[in-house]
């Protein structure tokens, strides 16, 4: 009588090829769930960098001074008084500003009064098209398309304005 104590060759290899199955199975789920997330953090990336540029310029459009607004292609020229101060009451100081788009690139440019230092900063890379509209002197309109998000249009109340 011969008892056996082991496994047999094709039982071995058998089971060998059902873990290679369940592993490139798992591999592959695994590589979706990872292309999946790298996708969706770089849309959040893209979306949040989207909303802060868009509340920057909502930010300066309704602090506009009664100076005029400069319209030219792609840029936009305003003064705009300072940030307020505790108390709720404006600051004597003023800035002027210019949105700037240069190739896809959407840039902020702001000089304090009687200063002779230009801050530069780059709002939103990666822009298409970007317009900007006075409505009525009382609401600016800007039209905003990047690779990723087309059609983004707001229509802002200038200080003054009748709501």
């Amino acid at each position: 009588m011969n008892s056996q104590r082991g496994f047999t060759l094709l039982e071995l290899v058998i089971a060998m090829a059902i873990f290679a199955v369940l592993g490139l199975a798992s591999w592959r789920l695994f590589d979706s769930v990872v292309r999946v997330q790298q996708a969706t953090a770089s849309h959040e990336r893209a979306f949040r960098s989207l909303q802060r540029a868009v509340a920057v310029i909502e930010r300066d459009l309704l602090h506009i001074t009664e100076q005029p607004v400069v319209l030219n292609a792609g840029q936009l020229s305003v003064q705009r008084s300072n940030w307020r101060n505790p108390l709720d009451q404006p600051r004597s100081e003023r800035q002027e500003l210019t949105y700037r788009l240069l190739g896809d690139v959407l840039w902020r440019e702001s000089r304090a009064e009687g200063s002779l230092t230009m801050q530069r900063q780059k709002l939103l890379e990666e822009v298409v098209d970007l317009r900007w509209r006075l409505l009525d002197d009382s609401a600016m309109e800007f039209q905003l398309s990047t690779r990723r998000y087309e059609g983004i249009r707001r229509v802002l109340l200038l200080p003054g304005a009748l709501p």
